[in-house]
């Protein structure tokens, strides 16, 4: 809790340093939409979703967006494919603030392994709940709580389409993109934790 309070203050010294005295309504202009991953999810793969923010106002917002270990949003589902883990959030995990240009998103990939062990292939319905931290140039940051459901559609996959994935991901550990070269860390952890069943 203490850890959190310091990011806070920060993040409002940070924004204090600016001039501009508008404010907004966070609920109102800021979007938030998750979708299942790009690539193909496997049952003994890693199994993807992309976290859309999007900055539907006139001036420029940051946003405290916690990853890869998610303090501020939480994924859950009645689905009988797959068993909810336990939490494994970081209370003195830190996170700068990102800056979304008016109008522009910002996108991340979070991978549902983290919060759940799929165990049979299928269409799987998911709740998301998301606690952001919302600031305009010269305002303080306000809660910004979001709620929302999605599909993803779970596949067995074969050895060669898991290995792929692996080839994948150990590529993008050698990329110059820092948010690549997390996301890479991420998924081979659930990838190299699948293989040593």
């Amino acid at each position: 809790m203490k850890n959190l309070l310091i990011i806070i203050i920060l993040f409002i010294n940070a924004q204090c340093a600016s001039q501009n005295t508008t404010k907004m309504n966070n609920n109102n202009n800021i979007g938030v939409n998750i979708t299942q991953g790009q690539g193909k999810n496997l049952l003994n793969g890693v199994v993807s979703s992309i976290l859309t923010v999007t900055n539907n106002s006139s001036q420029d917002v940051s946003i405290l967006l916690f990853y890869p270990n998610p303090n501020d949003l939480s994924f859950t589902s009645p689905s009988s494919l797959v068993k909810i883990k336990d939490k494994q959030w970081n209370d003195s995990e830190r996170s700068a603030p990102i800056k979304i240009a008016a109008g522009k998103s910002y996108h991340v990939t979070y991978f549902l392994n983290r919060y759940f062990e799929f165990l049979k292939e299928g269409e799987i319905n998911v709740h998301y709940n998301l606690d952001l931290f919302v600031a305009t140039e010269g305002g303080s940051p306000k809660s910004s709580a979001h709620h929302g459901v999605f599909n993803i559609k779970v596949d067995k996959g074969s050895k060669e389409e898991i290995q792929q994935q692996i080839l994948y991901y150990q590529n993008n550990l050698k990329s110059e993109d820092f948010s690549l070269k997390k996301e890479a860390e991420e998924a081979l952890l659930y990838l190299v934790a699948v293989s040593e069943k």
